[in-house]
């Protein structure tokens, strides 16, 4: 979408919204990336939907451990994890 970066990451079969910066070392598989979001360096997201103003930490994983997912967002029964609008990870 209109102003979204991609700056040396690799994003596959997603969708992005406006706004979104995928920043380096970061990998986006078979998710919807809402507007304002960031998947900062070395992030890694697969099967998600992340909405709105999100801001991904550099190194952190979504969608490869379904149970600790569980734990911090919804999880449907297919494996889709999805986290809500705002959402900020504990540092």
């Amino acid at each position: 979408s209109e102003g979204s970066i991609l700056s040396g990451a690799t994003v596959v079969n997603s969708v992005l919204g406006r706004g979104v910066f995928v920043h380096s070392y970061s990998v986006v598989e078979w998710s919807i990336i809402n507007d304002n979001c960031h998947i900062h360096r070395h992030a890694r997201v697969r099967r998600a939907i992340i909405d709105k103003d999100v801001h991904v930490p550099e190194g952190e994983t979504i969608g490869f451990d379904l149970d600790y997912d569980r734990q911090r967002f919804h999880v449907t029964d297919g494996g889709l994890v999805v986290v809500p609008k705002g959402y900020v990870f504990a540092r």
